[in-house]
């Protein structure tokens, strides 16, 4: 039997099978150092949805973005937006406007929630609606924590610093939720 024994535990024993992608450098499941990849290996674009509120105010956003890798843990951004945003018995705006983002990935964050992110912008918009009056918007500053990878589909939900039940917001309430992410 000790024999036998002796015999068959290296029979029981692999090496790990690698199966490496055509053109890939390394191994596959650690994550390359941003310092390595060339400016456009760095930036990615994608684009989403925010902003999303229906009844009395209803408001809808549309955004596409660009972002740079700073760090393997930093993602800095910029991005449009088109918000749709009506009011009961008012007539309906059309916005544009601009943001600059920033996310930092924080290790002990996405140990306890998974792949997570803390999340800061900072909007401006205009009125392009063809009225008289147009109105003046404030600045939504927005921080907040983000749930999802770093190219794929992610989940934001922020609040905003500035929002007031009396100052001109163009979203329908302090808290904001964005949907979208980088695809390439």
């Amino acid at each position: 039997a000790l024999v036998f024994v002796s015999i068959s535990m290296p029979c029981l024993a692999q090496d790990p099978v690698v199966i490496a992608e055509e053109g890939a450098k390394g191994d596959l499941d650690i994550e390359p150092d941003v310092k390595d990849l060339t400016f456009r290996q760095r930036l990615h674009f994608g684009g989403g949805i925010s902003g999303l509120s229906f009844g009395n105010p209803t408001s809808i956003g549309l955004s596409p973005m660009a972002g740079y890798m700073l760090t393997n843990n930093t993602v800095l951004g910029v991005g449009l937006t088109y918000q749709y945003f009506a009011y009961r018995g008012y007539q309906a705006s059309n916005l544009f406007g601009e943001r600059v983002f920033v996310r930092q990935y924080v290790p002990a964050l996405t140990a306890i929630v998974g792949q997570s992110y803390l999340t800061a912008q900072i909007e401006n918009f205009q009125d392009l609606s063809n009225t008289i009056y147009k109105m003046k918007y404030s600045t939504p500053v927005l921080v907040g924590i983000g749930i999802g990878s770093k190219i794929g589909i992610n989940l934001n939900v922020m609040y905003d610093l500035n929002y007031s039940a009396t100052s001109n917001s163009p979203y329908g309430s302090a808290l904001v939720v964005q949907v979208g992410g980088f695809f390439f």
